[in-house]
């Protein structure tokens, strides 16, 4: 995986489970207050989320918190088509669920960490809005598909228990695969550039060719219409004819500017210039 600074300060424990679900306070009982206690690491008591209202009182209170790099672990059901399922009911779509760790992680400088006891949440991966918008997270390890209760209760005790201690968390990777290797394989780990790279791939497939492609992302940055004036050397008139639906033939040229505006606000380079060095991407598709 690659070498980032990975920070975190605190951990929050978000938890939408019945009462016969268990694990959840085994895991934070066990393991992470007892490691959080020996390593000094700033923590918070699981924070009991039984309707959307919680959930948005759960996020409003990571973005009040003085500690400025959180460590959130989500304990919930999770479905593959509807997202995350809240005890009394509610659904929070994969999207929204991004769009609300996306707050947390500008206000992070790009830190978030989260850590997902939830079936099927490696699907979040698949609703990575590329318009334009930060990135939801720093890194996310989540559940491959469905998988049992015991199982994210082992994969997590074993894995908080090296990074709380240690902070490293290629050791804590490590030390899960070298410790239990039947459990890696429920688990899927999204760092950010092959988020990126990844989420950048589907953008294609999702219109007929590179002029409906164009259109699309003329709409989704307001200062991009000058950039693609610019760069391309066309007049307003003949962007206004485009804006409205008069295809002409683009080349790669615009595809890379509009690569590189959805790099640099997918990266927030704007915000954080030192993002640039953290993290060094292409400046033209490979």
């Amino acid at each position: 995986m690659e070498a980032f600074d990975y920070r975190f300060d605190k951990i929050f424990v978000l938890k939408s489970l019945g009462e016969s679900d268990t694990y959840a306070d085994a895991l934070y009982s066990e393991t992470i207050e007892p490691c959080c206690q020996k390593s000094g690491l700033a923590k918070e008591p699981p924070i009991e989320i039984f309707d959307r209202g919680d959930w948005n009182k759960a996020i409003d209170k990571i973005l009040n918190d003085k500690y400025r790099y959180p460590l959130v672990h989500i304990e919930c059901h999770g479905d593959k088509e509807k997202g995350l399922k809240l005890r009394l009911g509610d659904n929070i779509p994969w999207k929204e669920m991004l769009d609300d760790l996306r707050r947390v992680n500008v206000r992070s400088g790009m830190n978030l960490i989260t850590t997902m006891a939830t079936c099927f949440s490696k699907e979040n991966a698949f609703s990575i809005n590329m318009s334009g918008l930060p990135a939801p997270y720093l890194l996310s390890l989540t559940a491959r598909n469905k998988v049992e209760a015991k199982v994210t209760y082992e994969m997590y005790s074993v894995f908080f228990n090296e990074l709380i201690i240690t902070g490293d968390m290629y050791k804590a990777l490590k030390r899960v695969e070298r410790e239990r290797p039947d459990l890696p394989s429920h688990f899927v780990l999204y760092t950010l550039p092959i988020l990126f790279e990844d989420a950048w791939k589907g953008v294609p497939e999702k219109y007929k060719n590179k002029d409906e492609v164009v259109r699309h992302f003329f709409h989704s940055f307001p200062d991009f219409q000058t950039q693609v004036i610019k760069e391309e050397s066309i007049s307003r008139d003949e962007f206004e004819g485009y804006r409205d639906g008069f295809v002409r033939e683009c080349n790669d040229n615009t595809i890379n500017a509009i690569y590189r505006r959805c790099r640099d606000a997918f990266f927030m380079y704007d915000i954080f210039p030192e993002n640039r060095q953290r993290f060094k991407m292409s400046d033209c598709i490979m």
